[in-house]
C-alpha cells in the first residue's frame, strides 16, 4: 500500500514538473501576446483571474504530491550544500539579499515620505514602467486583481519554483546536487517570465536565484514568501493611482 500511494506521489510530481516547464510557460506567453495586442481591461482583468487560478491549482497539487510542511523548509546542511556555509560568502549573500530587500522596499519608503511631507509624486519609476503598461494594473479593479496575483505569486511561486522544484530535484525522485536543482530551478523559474522578454526572463532568473539561496540559508519559504509579494505589491505604489472618477449620473 505504501509502495503504491509513493508511485501515486512520483506520477503527479512528474506531471507537476512537466506542467511548470513545458505548459505553464507556453500557456502565460500565449495568453500574454493576445494581452499585448488587446490591453483592454476586461481582457486584463482575465489574465490576472487566470494566473491567480492556475498557481493556486497548481499549489495545491503540489501539496498533494508532496506534504505543505515538507516543502516549507529544506535542510541545506554542510553535506547538502557546503559552498552556502563558508563564512565570507554566507555573509556576501546574506548582504545582495539585504541589499535586494532595501531596494525593494525604497519605492515604498519614498512615496510614504512624499505623503507624509505632503509633496506632489513625479512618478519618476512609474514612467519607466511604461513598456509593460500592457500588463500593469491602471484602474482601481485592476489594481486590486494585481493585488491578488501579488500574493498569489509571492506564496504560490515560492511553494512551486523553490519548495516543490527543489525537493523534486535534490530529494525524490531524482537525488540532483543541490547546486546544480537551484540553478535549474532559477531557470525554470526565468522561463516562466518570457513573456516579459529576455531581459525580464533573465532577470527573474535571478530573482529565482536569489530567493533560492535565502531559502536554503534560512530554511524556510516564509522570507522568500514575504521578499516576493512585498516585491509585486510595491508596484501598486509606484504606479499612477487612476484618476478619480466623477460622480455616477442619477438613473
Amino acid at each position: 500500500m505504501v509502495r503504491g500511494e509513493n508511485m501515486s506521489s512520483f506520477v503527479i510530481q512528474h506531471l507537476l514538473f512537466f506542467f511548470l516547464v513545458v505548459i505553464a510557460p507556453l500557456w502565460d506567453y500565449s495568453y500574454m501576446r493576445r494581452l499585448k495586442r488587446e490591453p483592454s481591461s476586461r481582457r486584463k482583468i482575465g489574465v490576472y483571474q487566470t494566473l491567480c487560478a492556475w498557481l493556486w491549482a497548481a499549489t495545491f497539487v503540489a501539496w498533494l504530491a508532496v506534504d505543505w510542511r515538507t516543502l516549507f523548509t529544506i535542510d541545506a546542511g554542510a553535506g547538502q550544500i557546503a559552498w552556502i556555509h563558508i563564512a565570507w560568502l554566507r555573509y556576501l549573500i546574506v548582504a545582495v539579499v539585504v541589499l535586494l530587500a532595501a531596494a525593494l522596499l525604497l519605492p515604498i519608503a519614498i512615496v510614504a515620505w512624499t505623503r507624509l511631507a505632503r509633496r506632489p509624486r513625479k512618478y519618476a519609476s512609474a514612467d519607466a514602467l511604461k513598456a509593460m503598461a500592457w500588463f500593469l494594473p491602471a484602474t482601481w479593479s485592476e489594481r486590486r486583481w494585481f493585488a491578488a496575483v501579488s500574493v498569489t505569486a509571492g506564496i504560490c511561486e515560492e511553494f512551486l519554483f523553490r519548495g516543490f522544484v527543489l525537493h523534486y530535484l535534490h530529494f525524490a525522485p531524482w537525488n540532483v546536487d543541490l547546486t546544480l536543482a537551484l540553478v535549474i530551478s532559477a531557470v525554470i523559474f526565468g522561463i516562466q517570465h518570457l513573456y516579459q522578454g529576455t531581459a525580464g526572463a533573465a532577470q527573474s532568473a535571478v530573482l529565482g536565484f536569489l530567493l533560492g539561496l535565502l531559502y536554503l540559508i534560512s530554511g524556510s519559504l516564509l522570507l522568500p514568501i514575504l521578499l516576493h509579494a512585498i516585491m509585486d505589491l510595491r508596484m501598486l505604489m509606484i504606479l499612477r493611482p487612476p484618476a478619480k472618477q466623477s460622480a455616477a449620473a442619477p438613473a
